[in-house]
């Protein structure tokens, strides 16, 4: 992704692989990961990776631990800029463990989640809404309750679509214009998957 005034993670994280690393392991400081864990968990192979964990261990981002023949790494949190650092990634990468958090208590009530839009795309500017689409028996109130912290924690408005599933089912019958242009366009899952989001669609009532 090409670093712009208008992508802030971009200009501030220039290797995508960065960005994810940090936002895997210091928004989640409980976590120790080997190396293949981490590889997995953000897409990366373990060979570049282990290059770049070596530099955040270096700059004092990272605690290194070895644990028989593997070495685990984990957010140093103890270091000065660390509250700051995790606050920015959770404001631009970490959109989804925040808002996947958030939607937690009623996951069972949700079929699927995702944000779509700029953040999607990476394109947002710092005033951009979230948008984030559910599907499912959650009602919009509740959902504007449950995702309302969240506002507080990105400094910017979070904007629910909600859809129950026959509701979703029949705008996928019409061609509905807005959802043919959401699931045409790049997506990131809170709750299911795009193989979900599929299967979904095809299920009678």
């Amino acid at each position: 992704m090409q670093a712009t005034i208008a992508n802030p993670a971009a200009l501030l994280f220039p290797a995508s692989y960065r960005r994810r690393v940090l936002a895997l392991l210091l928004l989640h400081p409980e976590r120790a990961l080997h190396v293949r864990e981490i590889a997995r968990l953000t897409g990366t192979t373990p060979g570049t990776l282990n290059k770049e964990l070596v530099r955040l261990h270096g700059a004092g981002l990272l605690e290194r631990e070895r644990v028989g023949n593997q070495v685990r790494y984990a957010a140093n949190s103890s270091n000065a800029i660390y509250p700051e650092l995790a606050s920015i990634l959770r404001k631009t990468v970490g959109v989804a463990d925040v808002l996947a958090d958030a939607l937690a208590p009623v996951a069972a009530s949700i079929a699927a989640a995702f944000v779509f839009g700029s953040v999607a795309r990476g394109t947002e500017t710092a005033g951009s809404d979230v948008d984030v689409l559910l599907i499912g028996s959650l009602g919009f109130g509740e959902a504007v309750k449950l995702l309302y912290p969240a506002q507080t924690t990105f400094g910017r408005e979070i904007d629910p679509k909600v859809f129950t599933v026959a509701e979703w089912r029949s705008k996928l019958k019409s061609k509905d214009p807005f959802v043919k242009d959401v699931l045409a366009k790049p997506k990131i899952h809170l709750i299911g998957n795009d193989d979900e989001l599929a299967k979904l669609g095809r299920r009678q009532p």
